[in-house]
């Protein structure tokens, strides 16, 4: 009885790869749109980058970048609420993650201070306003050396904060990490995850909330030794590093930009599922991205030899 129910599922299983049928699927034809990332933070000129959107598909790199994706026939003009206004130039900038952008010659950022984004490309004008909230002061921030399994580490480390929300306003946070030691050095600003995040469930309570260097980006990265590698794509932190931690307010737009480009990013890369639309404030249609606010303050943290506490 054994031998002939081995012979039968032998049998179904070669009629199943018998009846294998290859499938051609053919991708429709894509549509490039005007990409608009642009951001102003308190005391920072405004930045602003334009590319286009290509094809999932394609084989990229820097130079395919500059030469095919970087738009830099445009005129880009920032103008805040009280009227102040400059046009931005087209430069080197180390804040981009293309090293060029249109930036700002002389207006800052300001708190509590509302500008209107206006993007001339192609005979059509784009426009999109954004609010740089005021800035918080954390009540307390930490290394916490309790690992992940709850037992002591000596060599890695979590970050971990306490802020008190105001209870008066709504509000919407972000955080970010930059990290300095001896394999490596940010260039820019890693997001923590979530990438933003509301007041919903602690409204105008303390929160303790946790750190995460979860938003790394391998474009771009330069080859690294199987050390280095392990420590920058790592969540949390090591001996020795220098960590620099942005605490932001944003305004509700904003939010809703990164909550709903977070999550395609993360969960959507798949190009076989359906990715979730993500939320922008930019107006003139055919166009991607979001015009984006930050009020900033950045916290050090030197995680020495000795052990640190809270």
């Amino acid at each position: 009885m054994k031998k002939a129910l081995y012979h039968i599922i032998i049998l179904l299983t070669l009629v199943c790869l018998g009846c294998q049928t290859e499938i051609e699927v053919e991708l429709p034809d894509y549509t490039s749109k005007l990409v608009i990332e642009g951001t102003i933070e308190n005391d920072k000129p405004a930045m602003v980058v334009l590319s286009r959107s290509i094809p999932f598909f394609s084989e990229i790199d820097i130079q395919y970048i500059l030469q095919n994706v970087l738009v830099r026939d445009a005129e880009v003009w920032v103008t805040a609420d009280d009227g102040e206004t400059e046009q931005l130039s087209f430069q080197l900038y180390g804040e981009s993650p293309y090293y060029m952008a249109f930036v700002s010659p002389t207006l800052r950022g300001r708190e509590r201070m509302g500008y209107t984004l206006t993007v001339i490309c192609n005979d059509t004008t784009y426009t999109a306003h954004t609010t740089i909230p005021s800035t918080f002061d954390l009540d307390s921030i930490w290394i916490d050396s309790t690992y992940i399994t709850g037992e002591f580490n000596n060599h890695r480390g979590n970050v971990r904060c306490l802020l008190t929300d105001n209870p008066a306003e709504d509000n919407y946070y972000s955080f970010s990490v930059k990290v300095r030691n001896h394999l490596f050095t940010d260039r820019l600003w890693v997001y923590s995850l979530p990438m933003a995040f509301d007041d919903q469930t602690f409204n105008g309570q303390t929160f303790n909330f946790e750190v995460l260097r979860a938003g790394v980006s391998s474009f771009l990265m330069p080859e690294m030794d199987e050390e280095t590698r392990k420590a920058y794509f790592s969540f949390n932190y090591m001996r020795g590093d220098t960590i620099y931690v942005r605490h932001s307010l944003i305004d509700h737009e904003t939010y809703r930009f990164m909550i709903t480009g977070g999550s395609d990013a993360i969960f959507g890369s798949n190009p076989f599922t359906n990715p979730a639309p993500v939320s922008s404030n930019l107006r003139g249609g055919n166009v991607l991205g979001n015009w984006s606010g930050f009020a900033s303050k950045v916290d050090t943290i030197i995680w020495e030899n000795e052990d640190v506490g809270r």
